[in-house]
């Protein structure tokens, strides 16, 4: 039961650090530092939870999948990554880096798909925010 808790209350604080990081970056590109604010939050991810943008970039939807397969992380978690990841796209649309705010883009897609799939639930929210990147691209 201890046990169980504990993996409860580690769930819950990555989802914690997950939201701080996307209000961090949200702050910075709000301030205008694009650049700072995506170089931070990718060093941040990789540094607090080993999650590399770069890598997860170049992941196939199945390399994705069994990536966070492996860790604990929850359709939640998938989403507010994949909020990120939708913000760091259009960030990069202004900084002109077209090509890499298409990949992006979809990952923010597919991350939307595999928490679906994990949830075993199509949320109303999710395919909103799926259409919503899908228009950008």
């Amino acid at each position: 039961m201890e046990q169980r808790d504990l993996i409860k209350d580690q769930i819950e604080q990555l989802g914690k650090v997950l939201a701080k990081m996307l209000s961090d970056f949200l702050g910075l590109k709000s301030e205008g530092k694009l650049s700072e604010g995506i170089e931070s939050t990718n060093y941040r991810l990789q540094t607090e939870l080993d999650i590399d943008i770069h890598q997860l970039l170049n992941f196939t939807k199945e390399e994705l999948k069994n990536f966070f397969a492996n860790r604990q992380h929850t359709p939640e978690h998938l989403e507010t990554l994949s909020d990120y990841l939708k913000e760091a796209g259009i960030a990069e649309l202004e900084l002109n880096e077209g090509g890499k705010s298409k990949m992006y883009f979809q990952k923010a897609i597919e991350l939307l798909e595999i928490a679906n799939e994990n949830s075993q639930t199509m949320s109303f929210e999710r395919m909103t925010k799926q259409a919503e990147i899908e228009k950008l691209l």
